[in-house]
Formats: C-alpha cells, sequence, structure tokens
C-alpha cells in the first residue's frame, strides 16, 4: 500500500451503524461531506451504466451461445 494512503479498516473491529455516523462526522465539515457525497454519486453513476450496458448485452452474448450450441450440435 502506498505510504500516504489511508487505510479505512485500519485497526477497525466490526462497527454499529451508529458507530460508522460518529466515525465519519467527527473532524468534518458539510463541504467536505458533500464532497465525498458528489464522488460516491459519480461513482455509482459510472458503475449504473456499466452494469446497464451488461444487461443490454447479456441477451445477445445468451443467443449468440444457443445457435452456436445449435449448429455445432447437428
Amino acid at each position: 500500500m502506498a505510504e500516504n494512503m489511508i487505510d479505512p479498516l485500519e485497526g477497525e473491529d466490526e462497527l454499529t451503524p451508529a458507530e460508522w455516523r460518529t466515525k465519519f462526522k467527527e473532524g468534518h465539515t458539510q463541504d467536505a461531506t458533500a464532497e465525498l457525497a458528489a464522488k460516491f454519486m459519480f461513482a455509482m453513476s459510472y458503475y449504473h451504466d456499466r452494469m446497464r450496458l451488461h444487461m443490454m448485452l447479456h441477451p445477445l452474448f445468451f443467443l449468440v451461445g444457443f445457435l452456436t450450441a445449435f449448429f455445432l450440435g447437428e
């Protein structure tokens, strides 16, 4: 791990939801919280777009696989 990277799980056991809220509230301003939320939304948008592409292509790959097996099995 890079020297300047922060490990969010370092020294942490399983925390309750209330403990996580307290951990993320400490030392953060509303601006920092808003920035974190914006980064999360952009990341989720990226993965949602990728999943949508996968869902659109899945039937195509299924059909190609079925037709390949059908014609090779003759």
